[in-house]
């Protein structure tokens, strides 16, 4: 991986994960020498992070993380709500048994993470990520996981930005446990609804915290 991807990947994690805040002011001198990156890669990585809805770049005002847009939530989480569903539905035809495996051990380390634990969100973020990452891979639609990866990054960085707990995310895993077993017997109507109600059941915590 080149220094500019390393540094775009990192930069998109912070953001993602609100250690580079809501409305933070990104200063491309701090920047350059925090990575050891030249101004043109830095400036590219900044249009990428902007085409990807992390970050805006307003002409003499400077490049700040993006804050939280209710339009912008709602149609995210209406494209996302079909989106995800579909790569459900389509994973049941390609997904394997080492797959399935994977995704078991998956909700395993979820379910033994502590609340407790300073990292607790962080390391469940990781973990939903890795589940949905599984999911888009054996959909077998390359543009529907490029459309919905950017989804996937936006609405973690919301999730991050409105300060929900580890119990809060943990309860994300309960609908993930019963696609797991919907997945195992082959059931793509049920994969994709359980799916649906789990986009459903994330943005009711994000409007609970909201209002």
């Amino acid at each position: 991986m080149t220094l500019k991807n390393k540094t775009y990947e990192n930069l998109k994690h912070r953001i993602i994960t609100n250690d580079l805040h809501a409305g933070q002011q990104l200063y491309e001198k701090e920047l350059m020498q925090e990575y050891g990156i030249g101004r043109t890669p830095l400036r590219e990585i900044f249009h990428e992070l902007q085409r990807d809805g992390l970050i805006e770049i307003l002409p003499k005002l400077g490049t700040k993380v993006v804050s939280m847009d209710l339009k912008v939530l709602r149609e995210t989480v209406q494209l996302r709500r079909e989106l995800e569903g579909l790569a459900a539905e389509l994973s049941i035809r390609n997904i394997t048994s080492d797959q399935l495996d994977e995704l078991r051990q998956l909700l395993d380390d979820a379910a033994n993470i502590d609340d407790n634990d300073p990292e607790a969100l962080i390391k469940m973020s990781d973990i939903d990520v890795k589940i949905h990452q599984i999911i888009y891979e054996t959909a077998g639609n390359e543009q529907l996981i490029n459309f919905i990866q950017v989804l996937l990054d936006k609405m973690t960085m919301y999730w991050f930005q409105v300060g929900f707990s580890a119990g809060e995310f943990q309860e994300q895993f309960e609908e993930l446990e019963l696609l797991y077993h919907a997945m195992i017997k082959g059931d793509a109507a049920e994969s994709k609804s359980i799916m649906k109600r789990h986009i459903d059941h994330f943005t009711e915590l994000i409007k609970n915290h909201i209002f």
